[in-house]
């Protein structure tokens, strides 16, 4: 194995780990808000962010010293590109993760007893889209991503949902109006994830195939 290959096999692992890390993040802020678990919550809020921001930088370095040293042609030259990009939506990813864990802290205390459907559907609907990204990433098969708009679009629903129905606790009952507003939040951030999701299957899918597209044409600022 050459030195490039080796150098490009070791960024890619640390990608890897790096998305792994995102879904852990993302599985385990909602549990923690499923469960009021607190500990839970801060692991994510502290420990798993510092690692997936380090690994953000480490990985971003290391692929800046690929395309210097290396100049890389075709797949390894799309492959590293992609790199960069993938590694920033990766950390909003875990970013999020940390503001639900946050708010799964806030809420602890405070009335949790909502109707919570709508929010659980699209913590399924998100971790499944961001799972699905890291395997096509590790596997080179990007033949699932081809539907993520349609996944996207639940997420869109469920968020409208989520809104309509604590709008309507918080005009009802004034002392819900701080819970309900985190719920909002969480259900934005939840959403935010998905259009991630959304931008590193289009990368994933130029990476692998050499071709763009646009899988979400409705993504708003992230």
């Amino acid at each position: 194995m050459n030195r490039l290959s080796s150098d490009i096999k070791k960024m890619t692992a640390a990608i890897t780990e790096m998305g792994e890390l995102a879904v852990e993040m993302l599985e385990k802020s909602v549990s923690s808000l499923i469960n009021s678990d607190v500990e839970a919550a801060e692991e994510v809020r502290v420990t798993k962010y510092e690692r997936i921001a380090f690994l953000e930088s480490l990985i971003e370095d290391e692929a800046l010293r690929i395309l210097i040293l290396y100049q890389p042609m075709a797949s390894d030259m799309r492959l590293t590109a992609a790199a960069l990009k993938l590694i920033t939506y990766l950390e909003r990813i875990g970013k999020y993760s940390k503001n639900i864990a946050k708010a799964a802290i806030y809420l602890k205390d405070r009335p949790t007893t909502y109707y919570m459907d709508d929010v659980y559907a699209m913590c399924d609907v998100a971790v499944e889209m961001v799972k699905g990204v890291v395997n096509a990433f590790a596997t080179k098969d990007v033949s699932h991503l081809y539907n993520y708009e349609e996944l996207d679009d639940k997420l869109d629903s469920y968020r409208r949902s989520v809104i309509d129905e604590n709008v309507e606790r918080m005009m009802n009952n004034s002392k819900s109006v701080e819970a309900c507003t985190y719920y909002i939040s969480i259900a934005k951030y939840l959403e935010r994830v998905g259009d991630n999701a959304c931008k590193i299957a289009e990368k994933i899918i130029y990476m692998v195939t050499g071709k763009r597209v646009e899988i979400d044409r409705t993504v708003r600022g992230l």
